[in-house]
């Protein structure tokens, strides 16, 4: 075999190798590729989250389990560590990454849920928003001490009702919040973000308005085990009793620095409640464990 024979088979087998190997990269690499996310966009607005929720009502009806996985799954926000971490302190990060994952886990689980048990009907549709937003934490008080983003987050919350002919064949309402990226709308809470979810505590009737007293601003909260932060300076947890009419009727020291413990029970005795139910068998008063909570002087 001469030479000029025996280099125009190597290079043959050469080439062939090659594009072999290149075959299998190509593959390998279109493997990698396929999309993980739907390509569908919606609108921004709640016509386009009504039709977000329609299609994860539909691929759960049509009993194709990897598209509504795919589809529920698309309701996380995308990079969500990167996302984060673009809106809020470096100091904050690492907490608010495992509070958004721990969230938006537990949010997919409550709609794998609903799609499994009620998009079998016929009859089951989910009806969406308007859309509202929380409003943003106050200065003072238990607000004053939770997460806020460096620029401004466009978190929307809305309802989510059953519009089923059948009550049975719906879940109880719920509120959830999002924000819109990429052409989606992505889970960032409930009727507050996920960043500012104690507002649902401070916010509602176991919390009382902040008050001034000497100087310090003073805000009490119930069931309330720890509070901490910058800024708060001392807490005095009690037990009160809150008789039919709102008022408290009996306060119990349970723990907290002497200095403080007049301060905070004169604050709770001032307090109003609200009136309890009239309702049969209801109990006179009500007990609660409440911390009163003193913030360093902002001047």
């Amino acid at each position: 075999m001469n030479s000029t024979r025996l280099s125009a088979i190597t290079l043959l087998i050469g080439l062939s190798v090659a594009a072999l190997s290149c075959g299998r990269r190509t593959d390998h690499s279109a493997a990698k590729a396929v999309p993980t996310v739907p390509a569908q966009a919606y609108a921004d607005s709640t016509s386009g989250l009504q039709a977000q929720f329609a299609d994860i009502v539909n691929a759960a009806r049509s009993r194709d389990e990897a598209a509504m996985g795919t589809a529920i799954a698309s309701l996380r926000i995308p990079g969500a560590d990167q996302w984060i971490a673009a809106h809020f302190e470096p100091r904050l990060v690492p907490q608010l990454v495992q509070d958004y994952a721990q969230a938006s886990s537990t949010f997919q689980s409550h709609i794998r849920w609903v799609m499994e048990n009620f998009a079998k009907f016929d009859d089951f549709a989910l009806q969406v928003g308007p859309f509202g937003t929380s409003g943003p934490p106050v200065e003072s008080g238990f607000e004053s001490l939770l997460p806020r983003p460096v620029d401004s987050i466009d978190a929307r919350n809305c309802r989510f009702t059953s519009i089923a002919t059948n009550p049975k064949h719906g879940p109880p309402s719920w509120v959830s919040s999002f924000v819109y990226v990429d052409g989606r709308f992505r889970f960032v809470g409930g009727t507050y973000p996920f960043w500012a979810e104690k507002l649902a505590v401070w916010r509602g009737p176991m919390s009382l308005p902040p008050a001034t007293i000497h100087g310090m601003t003073v805000q009490g909260v119930a069931f309330q085990e720890e509070v901490t932060g910058p800024g708060v300076i001392a807490v005095v947890q009690l037990k009160i009793d809150i008789a039919h009419d709102g008022h408290v009727s009996r306060i119990r020291v349970l723990s907290g620095e002497e200095s403080f413990v007049e301060d905070a029970k004169n604050y709770v005795k001032a307090a109003n409640f609200g009136v309890l139910p009239d309702v049969p068998g209801l109990a006179k008063t009500t007990e609660w464990d409440f911390a009163v909570a003193f913030f360093k002087p902002t001047n």
